[in-house]
């Protein structure tokens, strides 16, 4: 007998099915079948387990990421500069502008602009041209922000000489250019121009020369770059401003030392005239938060509504359908945002109150102008319901769904459970394919031995039948 090719739906690993030599019987095939019908019942089980479990763990971590993000929102009224923000106004914006720190006083100030803050600006005599050069010695720079040396070779140009006093070690407080001017006779001459990097009077810049030719002070030489021969283009001078009234003296255009946490950028100088300069609440940052909540909140619903319906037509159940956590969690949200708080007020005491809504379908909105009002007429009351120690609504919303999403709490209890069982199954279906590959192997060895035998007889039969 010899060996039979077919192409039956039963292969073996090479692709190849062979027939039994004695049997003619697809042997790779029954064994493939019986193996099935001994493990694909529980193997199938240990799928559908497996799923379950998936589905499961999937839906609790989009439950508490939902569910944390309600917590961030109600944590962020924690912040205290939400409730002390402010904005400032400029009546006459053309004179300055200014901003406010949370917490600075609320109120109105009489601003008059004096006097603009200045940096001061000097210049050398006309050279010939930026490749002149001036002399030789030490320059000596001193200013309010401190001292440094330049030394000047004989060979050193005006460039070289501006190069030098910009990249000194110590200079702080000067910047050295080279301004191409009209001479005045139809020619163009340099000059050297220092000019204080620093407003304010104390921020002045002093030039002093060693002169190598002796002399520290005359126009000839390195001298001639000293501030006693150099042309003040503009002084060094100090803001003057007025409020309510009131001198003040500043070395910048931005004043922030008169009124606590209030900053005045200063633009124009106009003596004599004043502008009002307002600092109010700023309400907006209160209304940014609450409507960051109400969008986590429908964010937060709208995952839990999906997981926990069922949906008649299709017969299909969410993942969370009749789950505890799912269910006790909403159940305390919808507690909190319908319950009154004490904020000793009697016109602001729940969410109601400064236009915070939710309706039949677990919708939350905002009503700005509501939220408006309670701003404007009670801001305190305000800040206590939504921050206000362990009786606000962010403290209460921490105690409520702390235990649920905490390290260690109820939904990393259930994540580990669900992560056990998931290991256990793939153990069981290791452990099963193991022992279903044995069997396979088993059966394989005893339909191989069967069909041997099975040629045995049919060689024999053939034998005597040739006798006869």
């Amino acid at each position: 007998m010899s060996a039979t090719v077919s192409t039956s739906s039963s292969t073996s690993p090479s692709g190849i099915s062979f027939s039994g030599l004695g049997s003619g019987l697809d042997i790779q095939g029954i064994v493939t079948q019986l193996v099935k019908a001994e493990g694909g019942p529980q193997l199938q089980l240990l799928t559908n387990q497996q799923t379950s479990l998936n589905t499961t763990l999937s839906a609790l971590g989009q439950l508490k990421s939902a569910l944390s993000s309600v917590q961030t929102a109600t944590d962020a009224f924690q912040n205290l500069d939400t409730f002390r923000a402010r904005t400032v106004s400029v009546a006459n914006a053309s004179l300055l502008s200014a901003t406010a720190i949370p917490g600075t006083a609320l109120g109105t100030f009489q601003v008059e602009v004096d006097q603009l803050a200045t940096a001061q600006k000097q210049a050398s005599v006309g050279f010939a041209s930026a490749a002149s050069t001036v002399g030789s010695g030490t320059l000596n720079f001193s200013s309010g922000s401190g001292a440094f040396a330049v030394n000047v070779a004989a060979t050193d140009t005006l460039t070289n000489i501006r190069d030098n006093i910009n990249a000194a070690t110590g200079n702080k407080g000067v910047q050295a250019s080279i301004i191409n001017v009209d001479n005045g006779s139809g020619g163009i001459v340099s000059k050297l121009v220092l000019t204080a990097l620093n407003t304010g009077s104390s921020n002045a810049v002093t030039v002093t020369a060693n002169d190598s030719d002796g002399n520290n002070t005359d126009t000839i030489g390195l001298s001639v770059l000293a501030s006693n021969n150099l042309t003040q283009i503009s002084a060094a001078q100090d803001s003057i401003i007025k409020i309510d009234g009131m001198q003040v003296t500043s070395a910048t255009n931005s004043v922030s030392s008169a009124v606590t946490g209030l900053t005045l950028n200063l633009t124009q100088a106009q003596v004599g005239v004043t502008t009002a300069v307002t600092v109010s609440n700023d309400t907006s940052q209160v209304t940014k938060a609450l409507q960051t909540l109400v969008a986590n909140y429908n964010a937060y619903q709208q995952t839990y509504s999906g997981l926990t319906s069922y949906d008649p037509a299709s017969k299909t159940a969410g993942a969370l359908l009749g789950d505890a956590t799912a269910s006790s969690t909403n159940g305390v949200l919808r507690s909190l945002f319908g319950n009154n708080f004490t904020t000793g007020s009697s016109s602001v005491q729940n969410l109601a109150d400064i236009g915070i809504q939710i309706d039949k379908n677990g919708v939350m909105s905002l009503n700005t102008t509501q939220l408006q009002q309670a701003l404007t007429t009670d801001p305190n009351a305000v800040q206590s319901m939504l921050a206000g120690g362990t009786t606000g609504l962010s403290a209460k919303v921490d105690t409520a769904l702390n235990p649920y999403l905490q390290f260690g709490g109820t939904f990393d209890s259930r994540t580990q459970s669900i992560n056990s069982q998931l290991q256990s199954i793939t153990q069981q279906q290791s452990a099963l394919q193991l022992r279903l590959s044995q069997y396979q192997t088993s059966l394989m060895a005893q339909f191989t031995a069967m069909d041997s035998y099975v040629a045995q007889m049919n060689s024999s039969l053939g034998f005597l039948s040739k006798l006869n």
